[in-house]
């Protein structure tokens, strides 16, 4: 199962590409899917998967706390940036509300990780 975890940085960058393209592309070029239409939920479980990868690829050969914050925090900047740049886009907008839910999905990852991992906290 450790060959496969050495893996997961290049799904990390390729999840986050993916989110750079979607998040790019003219709000009119969006295919229009039902799953699309809770745009808040799927901003939150986007970054929520994102922050998952992110710590797995980082922490597989180490077990330090600290993994999962830095995985959060990057993640949480990564959609700050990408709003950013939706600012200046003409066919996009910078949204509050897509960055508030980027981050609550970054930290429900995070909360899961520690819940599925049995930690309590991030002190050990």
């Amino acid at each position: 199962m450790t060959k496969f975890y050495k893996y997961y940085r290049y799904f990390v960058g390729l999840w986050a590409g993916v989110i750079l393209v979607v998040s790019v592309i003219p709000g009119q070029d969006l295919p229009s899917l039902s799953i699309w239409e809770p745009d808040k939920v799927m901003h939150a479980l986007v970054y929520g998967v994102l922050t998952y990868l992110l710590f797995v690829a980082i922490s597989y050969k180490s077990s330090k706390n600290n993994l999962l914050i830095f995985a959060i925090t990057l993640c949480i900047l990564y959609g700050f940036i990408i709003e950013l740049i939706q600012k200046v886009l003409p066919t996009r907008t910078f949204d509050m509300y897509d960055m508030l839910a980027n981050t609550i999905g970054c930290l429900l990852a995070g909360g899961l990780i520690l819940l599925i991992s049995g930690r309590k906290s991030l002190k050990n």
